[in-house]
């Protein structure tokens, strides 16, 4: 069955689209190369966001590979204004994944355009495509596959973190995690 690598964004200075990579974040970038060298991706995509890209961007580049840029696995719009305890909102929203903040899109909402950018790059005959994206997206996906993927393991979720995603006709059925920047897989969750 075909494979995709689900990568969360290295540590960044902020959630602003343009908010760039720390310190930490982009040496975490550049020790991604090794790991993603090891896996052999053959096709790299991101969010827009300046973060995620940032992230595969040093391993596309050593590659010799571009990163294909998809609206669709942007960040979730957790809400168009300032929420008090944003956190209560994301449990919430695990609890009810067809709730929404005011302003935002629920769980279900961010799933569903996440798999279909997932299943269009599924479609374009990779090997191995590696794609880059942020924690809510991710555990969208995740929860899609295993509905036990709640609020608990979204807070589990590091920077960087990297999933390898089997795909039936171009969905996600099942997935492991393995360690972001050495050694191998450790099947942490699984459907």
């Amino acid at each position: 069955m075909p494979k995709l690598l689900l990568i969360r964004h290295c540590q960044s200075t902020g959630t602003h689209p343009d908010a760039p990579l720390s310190e930490a974040g982009a040496k975490a970038a550049e020790a991604l190369i090794t790991r993603l060298r090891d896996l052999a991706p053959d096709a790299v995509y991101s969010s827009p966001y300046a973060r995620a890209h940032a992230t595969v961007r040093p391993f596309a580049i050593s590659a010799g590979l571009s990163v294909g840029l998809d609206d669709r696995l942007r960040e979730r719009v957790l809400s168009d204004r300032d929420l008090e305890n944003r956190l209560d909102h994301v449990r919430r929203s695990f609890a009810e994944p067809d709730y929404r903040a005011p302003g935002g899109e629920s769980l279900n909402e961010t799933m569903q355009r996440a798999i279909a950018a997932l299943t269009d790059i599924a479609a374009a005959g990779h090997w191995l495509p590696a794609v880059s994206s942020h924690r809510n997206l991710i555990a969208s996906v995740l929860r899609s596959m295993d509905t036990a993927f709640g609020f608990e393991q979204w807070l589990d979720l590091r920077t960087p973190d990297l999933f390898e995603v089997e795909l039936d006709a171009g969905r996600p059925i099942r997935f492991v995690r393995l360690d972001a920047l050495r050694g191998p897989a450790a099947k942490l969750y699984a459907r």
